[in-house]
């Protein structure tokens, strides 16, 4: 047999997981529980909320790195990603260079302010700068946009083990998010931390690395990858065009991306990791390495998905009818190749597995921080730290069942990485923006905050919403079937519908077509003209949205009464400007500035 194997000889292949990859499934969500078990028995004799959130800010720095990179890098980098790169080429993987673009901003300005105000949530923080209604919008900004996305990263793999195996949904759903709220309410964020390095270099790493090797070998190596690639339009890299409507150009992803990665910057799951460490310098390394090591995970899963792309180049299974969404066709492909190979498939699907349970417990464990550290010490600040222990261990088990009845929704959102990245645009960018106004704008007035925070979300909403109505022009490149050996029913654009990024297939009109038929989408000449903000680029949904925050603020606090630069507080200013202002306060005899006692702030 030839190195480079024909495609459609797969289509028939048993789609049935073995004993033994149900055994490694099995065995990945007990090492994980393990864990969980294992923390809360080491801290049987009493674990202070401190040790619970924070570690007793005692963790080191690789486990903290490693733990940064699977919070940032879930299931929909580890289907949904691949998929894009399948549906779109590997410009997505110019992403990798904005990871040596934004750690420097998180790393020199957000990273020290939060390490030296010892806040267990970044949410303190805005309440020392802007007060206490800004500091409740935020929280629940968070909590919608969190909840959403444990939603949709618990929903990816447990669509794909269903969709390989005919293992009930629900049950897969369950499996996922027992597991996970198991050890994330039990071990605090020791569990999560350890677990997270277990599932990336145990299982996502390996997963990955499994297929691109395997199925480079299968396609006839890489030379005849990348000419499958050029041949099926995806050989360009780069774009430099200017369009804002093109999904992937330079430009989007250097200015796009790098909001996004300092969006996910200010998120108290990341910040919870960097106060986490010994030393702010230890906070500093693991939060470069962190966010470099997704890099590195996001280069994988485009390779994976150009892998997949070059070994069904001639017959897509999502034309011909093998699948039903894009985000199948790498569990379709898990299936498809190592099915022959009993416990590969497991190893590959607990990866997917793996990458869910890392960013749903991370997130889960800051939104019990959140809850307990600005709700319930706000309303009980004199609790006892026995009954505040027990109380956010509750709290996060019924965040966790929660997430599970979400989880059954995100079935109606589409694309997961277009949607992941938008819904984190429409809620992180306002954020960011605020945080930005009170790092960097001393004039800013809680008003202002406020204001752009609405400003910037409403924003975001009209941009999403109407996306949804208006769904961007089709970017998707072509996908043939010429080398099928079974008859097709196509999906073709007609007077009524027209192929678009949506994903979602039900929306169209079947037709048949001949085998050889390629696709390439056009746009509706019906669109009214005013929807064309609606088709620009989803990766720019945080910069437009972190902007809109930030003129709004700076305008509003301008009209209602502009500060004096005097009356910020050094300590809440990035360090490049906390200087000036040290200066300018000792220099004022008049400042209306008072330093700040940090301390005695914080437990307020």
């Amino acid at each position: 047999m030839d190195s480079a194997e024909d495609p459609s000889q797969y289509i028939t292949a048993v789609m049935h997981l073995t004993v033994w990859d149900y055994l490694i499934i099995i065995a990945m969500l007990a090492i994980s529980a393990g864990i969980g078990v294992y923390f809360a028995v080491r801290s049987r004799q009493g674990q202070s909320s401190d040790d619970y959130f924070l570690g007793n800010r005692r963790m080191s720095v690789l486990p903290v790195a490693v733990s940064l990179a699977a919070t940032v890098m879930s299931a929909i980098t580890y289907l949904g990603t691949p998929a894009d790169a399948y549906l779109h080429g590997p410009k997505y993987g110019l992403m990798f260079l904005t990871r040596f673009i934004g750690p420097f901003l998180i790393c020199f300005c957000f990273v020290p302010v939060f390490y030296r105000l010892e806040i267990t949530t970044i949410y303190e923080y805005l309440e020392m700068r802007f007060g206490n209604t800004l500091r409740f919008l935020v929280i629940a900004s968070e909590f919608l946009s969190g909840f959403t996305y444990m939603g949709i990263v618990v929903y990816t793999p447990a669509l794909a083990l269903s969709t390989v195996t005919g293992l009930n949904l629900t049950f897969s759903i369950l499996g996922i998010g027992v597991i996970c709220t198991f050890y994330t309410s039990i071990g605090g964020i020791k569990a999560v931390i350890w677990t997270d390095v277990f599932q990336v270099a145990g299982s996502m790493l390996l997963g990955a690395c499994i297929m691109i090797v395997v199925g480079t070998v299968k396609i006839g190596g890489v030379s005849e990858g990348w000419h499958r690639a050029v041949e099926g339009g995806r050989g360009e890299l780069v774009d430099f065009n200017i369009d804002p409507t093109i999904r992937y150009t330079f430009w989007s992803i250097m200015i796009g991306g790098s909001t996004f990665l300092v969006v996910i910057s200010t998120k108290q799951s990341l910040v919870q990791r960097y106060n986490s460490c010994a030393t702010e310098r230890e906070a500093k390394v693991a939060a470069l390495l962190g966010f470099f090591g997704t890099g590195i995970i996001e280069m994988l899963a485009v390779t994976t998905g150009m892998t997949v792309y070059a070994f069904y180049s001639t017959c897509d299974p999502l034309t011909s009818n093998q699948i039903d969404r894009p985000d199948q066709i790498v569990p379709y492909f898990m299936m498809d190749v190592f099915s022959s190979y009993p416990g590969v498939p497991g190893i590959l699907i607990g990866g997917a597995f793996c990458a869910s349970l890392s960013s749903m417990s991370s997130i889960l464990n800051s939104i019990a921080a959140m809850t307990g550290q600005d709700i319930v010490k706000t309303m009980w600040p004199n609790i006892s730290e026995r009954k505040y222990n027990l109380v956010i261990k509750v709290i996060s088990a019924i965040f966790g069942i929660i997430t599970i009845a979400l989880a059954f929704l995100a079935s109606v959102l589409g694309d997961v990485l277009e949607t992941a990245v938008s819904i984190g645009g429409l809620t992180g960018g306002p954020i960011l923006g605020v945080f930005l106004l009170a790092m960097f704008a001393p004039r800013c007035n809680s008003k202002g905050a406020v204001v752009g925070l609405i400003g910037g979300t409403l924003a975001g909403l009209i941009l999403y919403i109407g996306s949804r109505v208006y769904p961007p022009i089709g970017q998707s490149l072509p996908l043939s079937t010429g080398g099928c050996l079974v008859s097709v029913n196509a999906t073709t654009s007609t007077d009524d519908t027209t192929w678009t990024d949506a994903f979602t297939r039900n929306d169209f009109v079947s037709h048949d077509f001949n085998l050889s038929t390629t696709f390439s989408p056009d746009l509706d000449p019906r669109r009214p003209p005013g929807t064309a903000v609606f088709n620009l680029s989803y990766l720019y949904m945080a910069t437009v949205t972190g902007l809109v925050t930030i003129v709004l603020g700076l305008l509003v606090s301008l009209l209602t009464s502009w500060r004096e630069p005097s009356m910020a507080d050094p300590k809440l200013l990035a360090p490049i400007l906390a200087p000036y202002y040290t200066n300018l306060d000792a220099d004022n005899k008049n400042s209306v500035h008072k330093p700040t006692d940090y301390v005695a702030l914080k437990k307020v």
